[in-house]
C-alpha cells in the first residue's frame, strides 16, 4: 500500500470512530450521563500518547514548520526521561511532571493538530469534570481517592478511570487493525510515543525505507526499541 492508500485507511479509521463516538456520547447523555470535554481544557493533553505508526506517519505528513519545530525540540527531553527511567511507571510520572503539556497545544489551550490527532486522543472522553483529568492520584489523601473511585460507574468507565470505556476499547481494536496491516505490508509493528513516533518519520523516514525493504531497518528498528523501551515498541512479524 503506498502513502496515499495508508492515508485513506487511517482518516477513513478516524471518521468512523469519530462517528461512533457521537452516537455513544448521545446515548450516554440521554441515559442522564455528563462528558465534560470541551474545547481548551487540555488537562488530558499532560498525559503520555501512544498510537500506531501509521497513524504518526500521517500526522508527520501534515505538520508545518512550526510544528515540526516542535516535535524535535521535544526529542531530547524524551529521550533524558527515557534514559532516566527505571520502570514504565516511573517514565509516566517524570513525563507528566517534567515535559508538561503536548507540543501541539497552542497559546489558547487547544490541540493544533486537532484534525489529525490519534485514536488514543480521540478516545478519552471524561465523566467528571476536567479537573480530575490533571490529577496525580498518588497525592490524594486515600480518603478523597476512596471517594472519587465510589463515585465511578465501573460499568461505564475504564475503571479505574473516569473516561468512557467503550470509545477506549473501540480505539484499541482499530489501532490493533492498523498494526497488523501495517506488519502483513511491511513485516513489523511499530508503536509508542506519539512525539517520538513522529520523530523517527521526520529523522529517519522508516515509512519509506520500510516501503523499499532496506536491509537492515527492521533490525535498526529493534535496536531503537531496546534502547529506549518506554518510547517505542517494535514487532517482527513471523
Amino acid at each position: 500500500m503506498d502513502a496515499n492508500g495508508w492515508r485513506q485507511q487511517v482518516i477513513s479509521a478516524w471518521q468512523q470512530f469519530d462517528e461512533d463516538t457521537l452516537n455513544l456520547w448521545q446515548e450516554h447523555k440521554q441515559k442522564g450521563g455528563s462528558i465534560y470535554c470541551r474545547k481548551a481544557c487540555g488537562n488530558c493533553c499532560t498525559l503520555t500518547v501512544n498510537c500506531s505508526y501509521p497513524e504518526a506517519v500521517i500526522l508527520a505528513s501534515a505538520l508545518t514548520p512550526r510544528q515540526h519545530d516542535l516535535v524535535l525540540a521535544r526529542l531530547p527531553l524524551l529521550e533524558q526521561l527515557c534514559s532516566a527511567a527505571t520502570d514504565l511507571k516511573t517514565f509516566l510520572v517524570s513525563h507528566r511532571n517534567q515535559a508538561g503539556g503536548c507540543p501541539f497545544l497552542d497559546s489558547e489551550e487547544c490541540c493544533s493538530c486537532y484534525a489529525d490527532r490519534p485514536l488514543s486522543c480521540r478516545a478519552l472522553l471524561s465523566t467528571r469534570p476536567e479537573a480530575w483529568c490533571g490529577v496525580d492520584f498518588s497525592t490524594l489523601h486515600p480518603l478523597e481517592k476512596q471517594a472519587f473511585l465510589s463515585s465511578l460507574d465501573a460499568e461505564v468507565v475504564a475503571y479505574p478511570s473516569h473516561y468512557l470505556a467503550r470509545p477506549l476499547e473501540q480505539a484499541a481494536a482499530m489501532e490493533k487493525s492498523l498494526d497488523d496491516e501495517f506488519a502483513m505490508q511491511y513485516g513489523v509493528k511499530i508503536s509508542g510515543n506519539l512525539i517520538w513516533l513522529l520523530g523517527l518519520e521526520l529523522n529517519s523516514q522508516i515509512s519509506e525505507r520500510l516501503a523499499r525493504q532496506e536491509e537492515g531497518i527492521i533490525d535498526w528498528l529493534l535496536q531503537q526499541q531496546e534502547q529506549y523501551p518506554y518510547l517505542l515498541q517494535v514487532t517482527e512479524s513471523p
